[in-house]
């Protein structure tokens, strides 16, 4: 997964921000402007 990817997490369609090297990700959920979370990227699941 890379930068602005879109991916699934919590049954949701979020955006990532910005990958970091330890394995978390920035995400904003698509559609709003202020929900931004820090998760793993073992959490997140790929939209093909």
């Amino acid at each position: 997964m890379e930068n602005n990817a879109h991916v699934f997490y919590n049954g949701k369609k979020y955006i990532i921000l910005y990958k970091y090297t330890s394995g978390y990700c920035e995400i904003k959920e698509i559609g709003s402007f202020f929900n931004i979370e820090l998760v793993h990227s073992s959490e997140l699941e790929n939209i093909n």
